[in-house]
């Protein structure tokens, strides 16, 4: 199997305001049709659990907005698409680098956990039939301990194969999809099994200006690419250390000169595993930011796609629209960005790239 297409996150995830008019709009039917005129294949839609489901009604699941889920899945079958339902946040989770120590999901007796495995128990068995769909049991995932991920998604996988035995799942290595966890990634015994990692190396290059990374308040420069990080000191090492432990790993080693040989350095762990056990990869996330340089995105997006491309790893960016990275710019906010087309505010040259892995 061999994927690429785009990432829907904003529409059912990531947004606090799901207000009718919202999601009638953010994407319709076209959008869809020109994902699929683009020529990709599949798309992530990344869903949060508040979007159904209500922390003061637990297991009480909204089912008119379970139905707009429904109608996107149907509506992309319609254009040959595959739907790769991404549970982005869930019950007693989070990605967010400084809420990460309110994680509760890795205890097994946990409410939340339970929670959480209760919706895969649901979705597997309303779309147990469906043709079209993969399940991501979970975004990015970040266990203190790389063991109680697996053992998490050892059970996510027996949950979802009570109701489901045809559908593809879609399992992440630990801390942030990070592909150096690949290392310590596990084969599952599950043949429809589908290993997944994000990228977005070096950090430094695709979260310039990110105001939600640790490093944002100490470290605002343009960054070049190919190129190596301007004035980095180990002292913002040391300082991100105290807010986030965890993200220490995105920046361990970054002070060098970055080009597409050491990017492949970094994805070598995934090539390495699937080579090993002989199973399916993807990455479901990746992008530069939009307030880089043009020339940096695309310089950084073209090393990345061609060594996708050569080595046969699928793929959904992120994002189809904005959110800081999208390919379809919507907002006021980038009116002015040179990144994108002034009629149809289309980030062409990130289009044209993506299209060259197909």
């Amino acid at each position: 199997m061999y994927y690429t297409g785009v990432n829907i996150g904003g529409l059912f995830s990531q947004n606090k305001n799901f207000y009718e008019e919202y999601l009638n709009n953010f994407i319709t039917e076209e959008d869809i049709k020109r994902i699929s005129g683009w020529g990709f294949n599949i798309i992530m839609l990344p869903v949060d659990y508040y979007f159904f489901e209500d922390d003061s009604g637990p297991f009480d699941y909204d089912l008119k907005r379970i139905s707009r889920i429904d109608d996107f899945i149907e509506l992309a079958g319609k254009y040959d698409l595959k739907v790769v339902l991404d549970f982005h946040n869930v019950p007693g989770f989070t990605f967010e680098a400084d809420r990460l120590d309110l994680n509760d999901i890795w205890d097994k007796n946990s409410h939340n956990r339970k929670r959480f495995l209760k919706i895969l128990d649901f979705f597997s068995l309303r779309y147990r039939t469906c043709g079209n769909i993969i399940y991501e049991i979970l975004n990015e995932p970040v266990a203190p301990e790389n063991s109680w991920w697996l053992e998490l998604a050892e059970e996510c996988i027996r949950t979802i194969r009570e109701h489901d035995n045809k559908n593809f799942i879609v399992a992440e290595s630990n801390l942030w999809g990070l592909a150096k966890s690949f290392n310590i990634m596990k084969k599952f015994e599950d043949d429809r099994i589908i290993y997944s990692f994000h990228f977005y190396e070096p950090i430094l290059v695709t979260h310039q200006f990110a105001p939600w990374v640790p490093f944002y308040d100490f470290y605002k420069k343009k960054v070049d690419y190919p190129g190596k990080p301007e004035d980095y000191s180990e002292s913002i090492t040391k300082t991100v250390e105290k807010k986030n432990r965890y993200f220490l790993n995105f920046l361990k080693g970054i002070d060098k000169f970055w080009d597409k040989n050491e990017i492949l350095k970094l994805i070598e762990p995934v090539l390495q595993f699937r080579g090993k056990h002989n199973v399916p990869v993807f990455c479901g996330e990746f992008g530069c930011i939009i307030k880089a340089y043009r020339a940096v995105r695309r310089r950084w997006l073209k090393d990345v796609i061609d060594i996708f491309k050569d080595n046969k790893i699928s793929y959904t960016y992120c994002t189809y629209k904005n959110m800081y990275f999208g390919i379809y710019d919507f907002t006021e906010e980038y009116i002015s960005n040179e990144n994108y087309d002034i009629k149809d505010r289309i980030d062409s040259d990130t289009l044209k790239i993506l299209q060259s892995g197909i």
